[in-house]
C-alpha cells in the first residue's frame, strides 16, 4: 500500500533516558550524559526536520534533582518543535510539574491518532506500576472514540524483553490488568517505551511492542546480570499514518569520545 492511500503522516520522535545530571561533569558510568544527549539531540535537528512534536520518555535525570531538571530544560531551548516529557524511575514527579507545567500530559492528539502518555513511576522504586485509579482512567479513555488509533507511552517494560536483571524492574503493580485492557481495545496500535537502555521490537496479539535505546549508556541485550552494550546512543520515530497503520525505526548516534566503563556490575 503506498502512502498516499494511508492518508497523511504524522512524524513523532522519541528520545529516552538521558539521565542528566545537576553537575556540568556528571558521568554515568564513565559517560557525560549531558554531551551524548547534545549529540542525539542536534541529529534529531538534523535529519527530523518533518518531526511533528517529541516525546522523552523518562529517566530524564540521574538524581530528580532541580539542578539536573535544569540542565536538560536549557538544552531544550535549542528544539523548536512541540515537545513533552513523562517521569521514570529516576525522576520526582514534583519537580518536573513545577518546573516545566504543561509539558506532561496525559492526552495529545497527533491528526487522528491519540497519544496516551502514562506514569508508571513508583517513589522510591526502581519497577514500576500503575494504580488501580490509573488503569480505570486508561479503561474509560479507550471506551472513547473507539474508531482513533492510539499509541501509549510510558516509562517501564510491559512485556519483558529478554534481559533477565532488567526485567527484573519492569511495569509490576497492575501489569496483568494493563495487558488486559490494552488487549482488549482493537485501537491500541502500539505500546512506547524507554527504561530498558536497548532496542525491542515485537507484537502482543494485534499490538506493537517498541523500546528504544537511550540517548546515554545502552544495556546488552539477552544479558543475565547487569551488563553494559557498546551500541551507540539513539532515538526512535514513528510514522503515523490515518488510517492507523504506522512504522517505526531506530536511529544510532555515533557519539564523540564515546567511553563508557564495560566492566561495570551496576549502577
Amino acid at each position: 500500500m503506498s502512502e498516499e492511500s494511508k492518508g497523511r503522516v504524522h512524524r513523532l520522535v522519541q528520545f529516552t533516558d538521558p539521565h542528566i545530571g545537576g553537575r556540568p561533569n556528571y558521568q554515568l558510568l564513565g559517560l557525560d550524559t549531558g554531551r551524548t544527549l547534545d549529540e542525539v539531540l542536534a541529529r534529531i535537528a538534523r535529519d527530523q526536520g518533518n518531526a511533528d512534536l517529541l516525546v522523552a520518555t523518562g529517566d530524564i535525570t540521574a538524581n530528580g534533582s532541580e539542578a539536573a531538571y535544569g540542565r536538560f530544560l536549557k538544552r531544550m531551548q535549542s528544539v523548536h518543535k512541540p515537545w513533552y516529557w513523562l517521569p521514570g524511575n529516576h525522576d520526582s514527579v514534583q519537580r518536573m510539574m513545577q518546573l516545566a507545567p504543561g509539558r506532561f500530559v496525559e492526552e495529545l492528539a497527533l491528526g487522528h491518532w491519540r497519544l496516551l502518555l502514562l506514569d508508571t513511576s513508583v517513589e522510591n522504586q526502581i519497577c514500576g506500576g500503575l494504580s488501580e485509579t490509573q488503569l480505570h482512567r486508561l479503561e474509560a479513555s479507550l471506551q472513547r472514540e473507539p474508531e482513533r488509533p492510539v499509541l501509549i507511552l510510558m516509562h517501564h517494560q510491559p512485556v519483558p524483553v529478554g534481559s533477565d536483571w532488567i526485567d527484573g524492574h519492569m511495569l509490576r503493580e497492575g501489569h496483568e490488568r494493563f495487558l488486559t485492557v490494552v488487549s482488549a481495545a482493537p485501537q491500541v496500535r502500539a505500546l512506547l517505551w524507554g527504561h530498558v537502555h536497548q532496542q525491542f521490537d515485537s507484537h502482543l496479539g494485534h499490538i506493537g511492542l517498541h523500546a528504544t535505546p537511550s540517548t546515554s549508556v545502552q544495556f546488552t541485550p539477552g544479558s543475565g546480570p547487569f551488563s553494559v552494550d557498546e551500541e551507540m546512543p539513539g532515538y526512535r520515530w514513528l510514522d503515523l499514518f490515518e488510517d492507523g497503520t504506522y512504522e517505526t525505526g531506530v536511529e544510532r548516534v555515533l557519539v564523540s569520545e564515546y567511553s563508557v566503563d564495560l566492566t561495570s556490575g551496576g549502577y
